[in-house]
């Protein structure tokens, strides 16, 4: 695909082909290298367990960046060569990344799946296909007919112990109030009349009081977004510009409840946009309200490798100096916004030792073969007290009672997944 693209696009060579980006001489380097990108990505991949190599021989690896990209691209190749989407019995046919969706006219159930099956085949890959006349799943929507018309709604998976944040989480209350909102923005796509909207928010709320949130809470937050929720949820937010985002990566703290990123955003910014206008005039000022520092000519940033473009021309002391331009990067458009993170507690800690511990005993046992327990040393005269009180006890007693330390045998043990286990007869 990508070479097709590129052969387009080349123009033709001429006497100075090296020097023009999108002559075919030009064009075709940068194929090879592509292609020579791909292959060193995505193929002879390493992988290490304790003291052993193994190589990866087949298909993608998770992990690497254009594995995903990769593996659409591989069904969208089968798919334009199938000519599925012009399929005249086909009404509707796409794919999420593995999990494929069609629509298809047919006189029965067996035909249809039959089209399907013959229609799109992937080499290398089986695709288990599911048909129904009234109605089938997919992703998290049960697309029905009803009415003649077709209708869809929220489909919960086997299995889906439908989680949510509880009350008594530490989490702050506009996390939570936002996790709810997002449902509700969920749950309006996913439903095709207002009827199965309202109904699957019923069954929302009471998912959160179960939660232990107050219901007057949960009502609230309903009556504020339904509605709104409902009328955007094909909504696409459309920027002024091509704008980028500034993360301000943080922690959970009350303190965000009163702060607004984006205000803070607007106030650095429209400082930045404002000096460049006035250095480029060589206009300054010391005003304490709202200062435009002219800069220290003694002083070097630490910028050397910005390229040239990037640049701009200040005037200070009516001489030219060049200094990096952030509006040249769009760092000046970009919206601000607050990422907060979990403060660690104590059984964070826990995890990360238990997680250590585990780690340690894998490292082990791929290189070792297994680690033996030791064997804590007991007291001689602890252990015959110990012994005297078992025998008392097992006198004394109507049920026998028989306390001892279990001795070895080598019969009952044995080396199991690289480590020392015992058996017993049940």
């Amino acid at each position: 695909m990508y070479e097709e693209w590129l052969l387009n696009a080349s123009e033709e060579n001429t006497a100075l082909a090296h020097i023009n980006p999108n002559s075919l001489e030009n064009n075709l380097v940068k194929l090879g290298i592509f292609k020579r990108a791909i292959e060193i990505g995505n193929t002879q991949l390493i992988t290490q367990h304790g003291s052993r190599y193994f190589r990866q021989k087949n298909g993608l690896a998770m992990g690497v960046a254009d594995s995903p990209d990769l593996a659409n691209l591989f069904g969208a190749h089968f798919e334009i060569k199938s000519k599925i989407l012009d399929h005249p019995n086909v009404a509707f046919y796409g794919r999420y990344i593995d999990d494929c969706f069609a629509i298809v006219y047919a006189e029965s159930e067996a035909l249809a799946l039959n089209l399907i099956k013959e229609t799109i085949k992937f080499d290398g890959c089986v695709i288990e296909w599911a048909v129904s006349s009234s109605g089938c799943q997919f992703l998290d929507a049960f697309i029905f007919k009803e009415s003649g018309k077709l209708h869809w709604k929220p489909f919960v998976k086997t299995g889906n112990n439908r989680e949510r944040v509880p009350w008594v989480s530490h989490h702050p209350l506009d996390v939570k109030r936002g996790v709810y909102i997002g449902e509700l923005s969920r749950l309006a796509v996913l439903c095709s009349t207002k009827e199965i909207y309202i109904g699957a928010i019923r069954d929302l709320n009471a998912l959160y009081l179960m939660r232990g949130y107050p219901e007057n809470l949960v009502m609230s937050w309903c009556k504020k977004n339904i509605q709104e929720r409902w009328e955007k949820r094909f909504a696409l937010r459309v920027a002024e510009h091509d704008e980028s985002i500034l993360v301000l990566k943080t922690r959970f703290d009350q303190v965000w409840n009163w702060f607004s990123a984006a205000e803070l955003g607007k106030t650095v910014t429209e400082y930045w946009s404002a000096w460049y206008e006035h250095a480029e005039k060589g206009l300054y000022s010391a005003d304490s309200s709202r200062p435009l520092i002219k800069p220290d000519p003694n002083y070097v940033h630490d910028l050397d490798d910005v390229r040239p473009e990037l640049f701009t021309q200040i005037l200070v002391d009516g001489e030219t100096e060049f200094v990096p331009d952030l509006r040249k990067i769009g760092l000046l458009g970009s919206r601000w916004i607050v990422s907060r993170k979990r403060n660690t507690n104590l059984f964070d800690l826990a995890n990360v030792w238990k997680k250590t511990v585990f780690r340690k005993l894998d490292e082990n046992i791929a290189e070792k073969g297994g680690v033996v327990p030791e064997t804590q040393n007991v007291n001689e005269t602890y252990h015959s007290a110990l012994v005297e009180a078992a025998e008392q006890i097992s006198i004394e007693s109507d049920n026998e009672i028989i306390l001892h330390r279990r001795s070895t045998s080598q019969e009952r043990e044995h080396p199991e997944f690289g480590r020392i286990s015992k058996s017993y007869n049940r």
